[in-house]
């Protein structure tokens, strides 16, 4: 992702923002994976099965979901589109960093890495980048780039990844930054590719799994440039606590030929990336283990939230969550930092929705490869009966993915349904409509959907309308894009740009 948009991407995706709910506190969402003796996925549980103790307080759960994979709906009607009509599929990037590793060979990275990614069945939502010794970002297989269309390959293009990396380590082996040795140096390097990564990644709703594999990162030490000791302890954490916020869980490897003792500043930076996030750790040589673990983690996810009072306090909250069935293993982030409200930022003050501003998740929806699947979201597309240049849109929400409304908190958080049109260029025209629903929507869904029409109109050359939700209190995104053919005849009126459905 480059230019404007992965730069505002970042400042959302990593920075908080005002929610319209803090008289309840802020909503904390945990991405909690549940499996048997056998480390195999448990599905089939429900709220009741949990409890969630922060600093050994219970407290209540206010919104839970399986998000490991859903019921495959039936096929489509003619003129029906479902997010949802095919199988559930996970994100999981792969970083091999060259800046950070010292010791590690080309024969380690080709053994742990590209053997065990040519055993799985498929390569379906599993990306390799380098982290390059002079601190780029080299993609090996990267994620589509913004405002292109994601289709599959017809073979899994993990079967040639020997070939690829090879052709990668044979150009980046050997070439070293000036300051390499400079612990400040390198930390700024490694934090700018993570936070470039994880804005790409950003494109993807809910659950994204990194795999950091890597010699680790001092959090504290002597800085050559400064010619000063410094700890890296609260930058490190703050980072963590965006990558958590954005659903980005990370299974760091700590890979060098002759590992590194128990306690030392790269292991604890290491510990720091996955207690925060809600990752696991793995000691050298075990990179087929984590991204196994990673992919096996994602079919066993469910994602719960809860209000927490905390304010900012900059210290350590634990977080415990325990299940009523004793065989079920859980597993989930173990606390966070309070350093700063971390809120959705979604929430949009009334002067910005005056100014008619998107919020950026529904930006990011827009331009993204993929369609957003952290909402369920059927649309039926049929012509108008009066206007040949409008289209009617008949939009149905999972109910079950929104987070629950209080009837007599009608404004405590919004959610918002935008039509993005795209013409043959592949880019959203601009003044897309943007749908606000109802506190009567929510206080009555039909056999569990949210349902109302809309009449959209169909310029001439529009080849594809994207319909995206999103739920500003939970921070949630479904989407799903429809293509339509071209319309001859005048452009329609345009509504205005925002309204209440």
């Amino acid at each position: 992702m480059k230019g404007a948009l992965a730069a505002v991407i970042l400042a959302y995706a990593f920075a908080p923002a005002v929610s319209g709910q803090a008289e309840r506190g802020r909503l904390n969402k945990l991405n909690v994976v549940a499996l048997d003796a056998r480390g195999q996925p448990v599905t089939g549980l429900n709220s009741a099965d949990f409890q969630l103790f922060q600093d050994g307080k219970r407290e209540d759960i206010a919104f839970f979901r399986f998000t490991g994979g859903w019921a495959i709906q039936s096929r489509p009607s003619p003129g029906e589109y479902s997010n949802r009509a095919v199988p559930a599929w996970h994100a999981t990037a792969i970083l091999i960093d060259l800046l950070t590793n010292r010791l590690m060979s080309d024969s380690i990275i080709g053994r742990e890495v590209a053997d065990s990614l040519k055993s799985l069945e498929s390569g379906e939502g599993l990306y390799l980048y380098i982290l390059t010794p002079n601190g780029e970002l080299y993609p090996v297989h990267p994620l589509p780039q913004p405002d292109t269309a994601a289709t599959p390959a017809p073979e899994p293009w993990t079967r040639d990844v020997s070939a690829l990396m090879q052709a990668a380590i044979r150009k980046l082996v050997g070439i070293r930054p000036v300051d390499d040795e400079d612990i400040k140096f390198r930390l700024d390097l490694t934090s700018k590719a993570l936070r470039d990564l994880g804005a790409q990644m950003a494109g993807i709703s809910g659950r994204k799994n990194l795999v950091w594999v890597t010699h680790g990162i001092p959090i504290a030490g002597f800085s050559i440039s400064m010619q000063t000791g410094l700890d890296f302890t609260n930058p490190i954490r703050w980072f963590c606590e965006r990558l958590a916020e954005a659903q980005i869980v990370v299974y760091p490897v700590e890979q060098s030929l002759a590992g590194a003792a128990a306690g030392s500043p790269s292991i604890q930076t290491l510990q720091e990336f996955a207690n925060i996030t809600g990752g696991r750790e793995y000691s050298s040589g075990l990179a087929d283990k984590a991204i196994q673990q990673a992919l096996t983690d994602s079919r066993a996810n469910y994602e719960i939230a809860y209000y927490s009072a905390v304010k900012t306090d900059r210290k350590h909250h634990k977080i415990r969550v325990a299940c009523r069935r004793k065989e079920v293993r859980l597993h989930t982030q173990e606390g966070f930092y309070a350093l700063e409200p971390l809120v959705s930022p979604g929430a949009l003050a009334a002067s910005e929705l005056q100014s008619r501003r998107l919020p950026m998740e529904i930006e990011t929806a827009a331009h993204s490869p993929f369609d957003a699947t952290g909402i369920g979201l059927r649309v039926r597309v049929s012509p108008d009966p009066v206007d040949t240049h409008t289209r009617r849109f008949d939009v149905h929400i999972h109910a079950a993915d929104l987070l629950p409304r209080l009837t007599r908190e009608p404004d405590a958080g919004k959610v918002f349904v935008a039509f993005v049109a795209f013409d043959e260029s592949r880019k959203p025209l601009p003044h897309p409509i943007l749908v606000t629903l109802t506190p009567e929507q929510f206080a009555a869904p039909t056999r569990g959907e949210i349902g109302f029409r809309e009449a959209i109109p169909v310029p001439q050359g529009i080849r594809k309308v994207r319909v995206i939700v999103f739920d500003a209190a939970l921070g949630a995104v479904g989407s799903v894009a429809i293509p339509l053919s071209a319309v001859t005849g005048q452009l329609a009126p345009r509504p205005e740009c925002i309204r209440a459905a």
